[in-house]
């Protein structure tokens, strides 16, 4: 049976959840997302989110990825460039984005990090790259930062950092996921941010 307090720390989750997803799904429907879109950012990464997938194993590390915090993100991000025209743009601001991010982030005992306030430089420079490049079409600019900002993050983050990883000496089968941090991860944050500014800009 459920005490007061549990039942007060499930509703504050709740209600947080509920201000998470209406605060995105705003603004990815203000700058075009139509609302399957906005909904399966939201709620396929938080419920996908707890599923990792072991990919391989090498040198103590057991190296996998998360559904919700990189695989579903790829997805979409692959599903907008073809939807919207933007691959080429979206291509650029990958190669824009990875450099920024790799410099950006590195390799500790806890994985690959990037401290506050430095993990936000990627998704404004995804933003900003993607009012410059769409600026007459929100719609497009959206997908560039959204696509640029996610899959930029992925390479510069988890895999030109993969081979430092590596070189380092864990526990045993010590696991190590791409995207592990689901809605908190970097490669999520930085599309989602990245949208939301374009949603600020264009709104002002």
């Amino acid at each position: 049976m459920l005490n007061f307090a549990t039942l007060v720390i499930f509703l504050l989750a709740a209600l947080f959840f509920y201000a998470f997803y209406s605060l995105i799904k705003r603004a990815f429907e203000e700058v075009g997302f139509n609302n399957w879109e906005s909904s399966t950012i939201v709620f396929g990464s938080v419920i996908l989110g707890m599923v990792d997938i072991p990919l391989f194993k090498y040198n103590g590390w057991i190296i996998g990825v998360n559904v919700g915090g990189a695989l579903l993100p790829i997805i979409l991000s692959i599903y907008l460039m073809i939807k919207n025209r933007v691959f080429f743009r979206v291509i650029l601001g990958i190669a824009i984005i990875s450099y920024i991010t790799y410099n950006y982030t590195y390799v500790s005992n806890r994985g690959i990090v990037s401290p506050f306030p430095l993990w936000l430089f990627p998704p404004i420079a995804a933003s900003m790259y993607s009012v410059m490049v769409a600026i007459k079409n929100k719609r497009k600019a959206a997908s560039i930062a959204y696509s640029s900002g996610t899959m930029g993050a992925l390479m510069g983050a988890d895999i030109f950092h993969l081979k430092e990883l590596l070189s380092l000496h864990p526990r045993p089968n010590t696991m190590a996921v791409i995207g592990g941090a689901a809605i908190l991860d970097m490669v999520f944050l930085t599309g989602v941010i990245a949208v939301i500014i374009d949603a600020l800009l264009y709104e002002s």
